[in-house]
């Protein structure tokens, strides 16, 4: 690891106090990995706390932002995060296990129980009584270190949840558990109980290392895949089921990506480009298991992104700095099909699409943004797109969105 660490040194030198805040990230083409030495590597692998001390808050356009809080000696260094996308969360730590290693441990528990009895006292009482209850639960495990001149973390997630699965290989989970209902009223009334669960698990292992190819310096892996599945069963007053689904979803998937970092014109421009591709495989299945009918509909998508192309370039002026960034994704290869299977008891009907794509057109984004810094504070402020179009009407509006600008706050110490 003492060629990185040498690295990380060097570009933090050169750097003074740019760090890699979102909205820096973000203005040099979104890519975090390719961003060496910032506290935007905290997110990716836990290690890089025993690299600094700081304090950052991100969205402070917003009425709650997101903190991260890193203080501590090397080697014995914790983080805590939390925020608005975090609220539910009981905890949310990363802990040095020495200079070269650290976990990041988080916890999402809720439970949230609710009764209501009605009894009008008519001659002929009519009486309701319903009741909810909800869970809420994930459990989230991240553990990283440095490998001789790569640095590797390996994520794990579980929850039980009525929620979406595509937030579990993020950094910020969302909320996960189970649900559970029923319904019932008396007299003449008609009754109804069920419960409905689901249950998400994630894994996701990354690597990034200053070796590369052909020109490049640096590059970096990242592999994962995720289920989840979950079945809802409901009934009537006589026992009758009115709903019994079960759903399932996998997905798989896998990204290579090599970069440069580079200081220019006196280390006034700093000038950041990689290559790479991502490859991702996923299928569901949706199926009713009610009778006399029953419904099956399965979906996968096979797909090769590649080439992507990201750049970024920074300049240093008297009093800001300027940002722009681009992603170009092309799409290579693409298989996807669909099947729709309705038994109606004596009726069968099955139909299945199915395409294949092989080259073909992208995808096209493009950042712009400043940052300010005055000693150990920097404020970073990425512009929306819609401003070019639309002009400078507002710099926050929450009924529209950042039509002018958003922004991180982050002090290193």
């Amino acid at each position: 690891m003492k060629k990185i660490t040498l690295l990380l040194l060097v570009l933090l030198l050169i750097a003074g106090t740019s760090h890699a805040t979102d909205k820096r990230v973000r203005s040099l083409g979104n890519n975090p990995y390719m961003l060496l030495g910032d506290d935007a590597s905290i997110q990716l692998f836990p290690q890089r706390i025993n690299d600094m001390n700081l304090v950052y808050f991100e969205n402070i356009h917003l009425a709650n932002p997101d903190y991260l809080l890193v203080i501590g000696d090397p080697g014995k260094t914790w983080g805590f995060y939390g925020g608005t996308t975090q609220r539910d969360d009981y905890f949310n730590v990363i802990r040095s296990l020495g200079k070269t290693a650290a976990v990041r441990m988080g916890l999402r528990l809720g439970i949230e129980s609710q009764t209501e009895i009605l009894d009008d006292k008519e001659a002929i009482p009519i009486t309701s009584e319903e009741k909810l209850s909800q869970t809420n639960i994930m459990l989230d495990f991240e553990y990283g270190m440095d490998v001789g001149d790569i640095e590797f973390s390996t994520y794990l997630t579980f929850g039980k949840t009525p929620g979406n699965i595509g937030t579990l290989l993020g950094f910020v989970p969302a909320p996960h558990g189970s649900f559970t209902g029923d319904y019932e009223s008396g007299g003449n009334s008609t009754s109804t109980d069920g419960q409905a669960a689901r249950t998400s698990f994630a894994l996701q292992a990354k690597a990034r290392t200053n070796n590369g190819l052909f020109i490049f310096d640096n590059s970096y892996a990242v592999f994962g895949l995720s289920y989840q599945g979950g079945a809802s069963e409901f009934t009537d007053a006589t026992n009758t089921k009115i709903e019994d689904d079960s759903d399932s979803y996998f997905f798989i998937s896998s990204e290579y990506h090599m970069f440069n970092n580079q200081n220019l014109a006196d280390n006034k421009v700093f000038l950041v480009y990689g290559l790479g591709g991502t490859m991702y495989y996923s299928q569901s299945t949706v199926e009713n298991h009610l009778t006399p009918g029953q419904s099956v509909d399965k979906f996968s998508n096979f797909v090769i992104v590649a080439p992507t192309v990201n750049l970024g370039l920074e300049t240093k002026l008297k009093y800001t700095t300027l940002r722009f960034g681009m992603r170009r994704a092309l799409q290579t290869l693409g298989i996807f099909s669909t099947s729709a299977t309705y038994d109606a008891g004596t009726n069968e009907n099955e139909d299945t699409t199915s395409d294949f794509v092989f080259g073909g057109n992208g995808s096209y984004a493009y950042t712009a943004g400043m940052g300010f810094n005055y000693g150990n504070l920097q404020l970073d402020i990425l512009v929306n797109n819609n401003f070019w179009i639309m002009g400078p009407q507002m710099v926050f509006d929450a009924r529209n969105g950042t039509i002018g600008v958003s922004a991180d706050l982050l002090y290193t110490f």
